[in-house]
């Protein structure tokens, strides 16, 4: 392109993600650098606790009747970890997750008391908290708080690259500002050779960060580039494209470490798009690691489509179990231009759950088995100081008694052992590589069928996307709760394993963002509305049916009309979003 100059006009953020094969192994140095990332990690919530501590202390100092008031609640906080421990022990025993099981209803109704407990002591200690903070100079703390963050991110402190340490500050602050919404705690990281290496791009003497796609081709020609491409080979059904880049090293050029990788070019970056930063993603996928190059672009905003103001596509996100497979959502658009359709998942996709439950559930039981034959031989047969497996094997064997090993971890132990076998004693070291022999390769397939079921799931659902925006009308979805649908391992439910994986499998949150994601990319509009009553609601005469349950078809008391439950919902909801968007609320899922 000639005009070198960044976009003026309005923009939208977008990011493209393609998959990249390492040309040879990553370094140690390389691995070292992925390491000490980790490590800074580590470092800013080591300081962020400090800081809080720092204010916690003033705090106290400030104001007599804090520090008591402040033990009366970490006191409270202790028992209501304790019974939330002493509930994950009841469900073992009751063999259930169902609250109305006698044991954990018993443990539900301790754990309520308590917080009602801890309730009332923090209405009380709110105002002492307030007059204690405004006794507090915070300045100098959070000053201290920011230079000790600089310092560490600085990189003769961190031993890595700038853009990478900035990237690792930065997520740490976006985490850091949920944890204080949420009153949750930041967490230490264990390093299992995952991470990422940051890049970004801007030209020469320009003072913001941008450039096209095809700046980032150099060739073969020397270069101090971190980052660049050398080479595209368009003879494949897929682009290849080969990336150089800089993963670790000094200043020299000769410590530089360099990295080749093949990419696949599958998803084109339009033209006038400005690339801003970049991140090559190592991520773990079993035993193995897969390779991502993760590229943030801003590019033009499309024209809004001109809708029909009469007509709108409305989507009932909703789980329903058919004859063989399991109903994702249903589609319906306020006029006849699109027919009602049910969104089912793909039989050969449902299929291949079942066979990864079914996978699962015998590695659960195995590696349950197996924690509690090493438990106590873990226990008798300690390692000496600092082993280098030492961290692992306290926690093997400080393992819970009502908690359950993960298959996970004891792949792990029998992966490490298979390298050094002579590092443990032998009673252990046979009982974990006994396992490993049966277990192993079950493990690697459940991995390898997991990621295809995903990619699978992704493609479905695209394709459904792109289908729906080539109507050009409104799209219309629920603004619905997703937790609801993902029900987690500490929440009361009746759901099984299979249930549960079944929830996994549909994944309404990807439903969502790739209709989403393809109705922005086309200027189609998309909006979501309440959905309260849409599926008692009838779209005939508009009243609602309270005592409907169940029931996939209902007919309506006052009128008469047979129902099918989720084609009545959908009509609601772009009835719902034809009148908010004529009221010009616009706004997105």
């Amino acid at each position: 392109m000639d005009d070198q100059t960044p976009q003026k006009a309005e923009t939208s953020t977008r990011v493209f993600k393609y998959g990249l094969i390492p040309m040879g192994y990553l370094s140690d140095e390389t691995i070292t650098h992925l390491r000490r990332a980790n490590w800074l990690w580590n470092k800013l919530v080591e300081i962020h606790r400090k800081n809080s501590e720092d204010i916690e202390e003033a705090r106290c100092a400030a104001h007599l009747l804090y520090g008591e008031s402040a033990e009366k609640i970490l006191a409270m906080n202790e028992k209501i970890d304790k019974a939330h421990d002493d509930k994950r022990t009841a469900r073992m025993k009751a063999g259930t997750k169902d609250a109305s099981h006698p044991l954990i209803k018993e443990a539900n109704a301790i754990i309520t008391m308590l917080k009602e407990k801890r309730k009332i002591l923090w209405e009380a200690h709110k105002p002492i908290r307030k007059e204690a903070s405004s006794l507090v100079d915070l300045k100098p703390l959070n000053e201290a708080f920011r230079k000790s963050l600089n310092e560490a991110v600085q990189v003769k402190n961190s031993g890595i690259y700038s853009t990478t340490a900035n990237e690792v500050k930065n997520n740490f602050k976006i985490a850091r500002e949920r944890c204080f919404k949420t009153r949750s705690t930041l967490k230490f990281h264990r390093f299992d050779g995952t991470g990422y290496f940051a890049f970004r791009f801007r030209r020469d003497g320009a003072k913001t960060d941008g450039v096209y796609f095809d700046e980032l081709f150099a060739g073969n020609t020397p270069n101090e580039k971190r980052f660049c491409f050398t080479h595209r080979d368009d003879t494949h059904k897929k682009t290849r494209i080969k990336l150089k880049a800089t993963l670790a090293g000094g200043t020299a050029k000769s410590s530089k470490i360099i990295q080749n990788f093949d990419m696949i070019y599958h998803r084109p970056i339009p033209d006038g798009a400005q690339i801003q930063n970049g991140k090559i993603m190592r991520d773990r996928v079993g035993d193995k690691f897969s390779y991502h190059l993760v590229l943030t672009v801003k590019l033009p905003k499309p024209e809004l489509v001109t809708v029909p103001k009469d007509s709108a596509i409305g989507i009932d996100i909703g789980f329903r179990q058919t004859k063989d497979t399991l109903q994702v959502a249903t589609i319906i658009s306020s006029d006849v231009s699109v027919p009602a359709t049910d969104i089912l998942a793909p039989k050969k996709l449902f299929q291949g759950m079942d066979h990864i439950i079914e996978l699962q559930s015998i590695l659960d039981d195995s590696a349950t088995d197996l924690g509690k034959l090493i438990k106590p031989l873990l226990k008798e047969n300690t390692l000496p100081d600092k082993h280098p497996k030492q961290h692992l094997w306290n926690s093997l064997a400080a393992f819970p008694n009502n908690g359950t090993l993960s298959f996970e971890t004891a792949y792990k132990a029998g992966r490490w052992l298979q390298y050094e076998p002579n590092y443990i004693p032998e009673k252990p070291a046979k009982a974990i590589l006994h396992w490993w022999a049966g277990y192993s390769r079950r493990y690697r397939e459940l991995h390898n069928l997991r990621a295809k079921q995903l990619l699978h799931r992704k493609h479905f659902y695209r394709n459904i996307a792109s289908e729906l925006i080539r109507h050009k009308q409104l799209i219309v979805l629920e603004e619905i709760d997703l937790t609801k649908f993902a029900k987690t391992k500490d929440e009361d439910n009746t759901l099984n394993n299979k249930a549960r994986a079944q929830r996994f499998l549909c994944s309404p949150s990807e439903f969502r963002n790739a209709i989403t994601n393809a109705a922005d990319r086309e200027g189609v509009p998309v909006i979501s509305v309440p959905a309260w009553n849409t599926s008692k609601k009838c779209n005939s005469c508009a009243k609602i049916y309270k005592e409907l349950g169940a029931e996939k078809i209902w007919t309506c008391p006052h009128c008469g009309i047979e129902h099918d439950r989720d084609i009545n919902a959908a009509k609601n909801i772009a009835a719902l979003g034809i009148k908010h968007f004529a009221k010009g609320k616009k706004n997105k899922p």
